[in-house]
């Protein structure tokens, strides 16, 4: 999904899993390589 739902955010936070909100996801496609680092998205293709 483009936005986490606040259920799901609340369960990241407590599971301490890392999680991406509100990023546009039209851009990624199947066999894409998407990296976040330092809060910055990178897509090799």
């Amino acid at each position: 999904n483009k936005d986490c739902e606040t259920v799901v955010a609340v369960g990241t936070i407590i599971s301490e899993i890392p999680c991406v909100d509100g990023i546009d996801i039209s851009k990624i496609r199947t066999g894409d390589i998407v990296r976040l680092e330092n809060g910055v998205v990178t897509i090799k293709k």
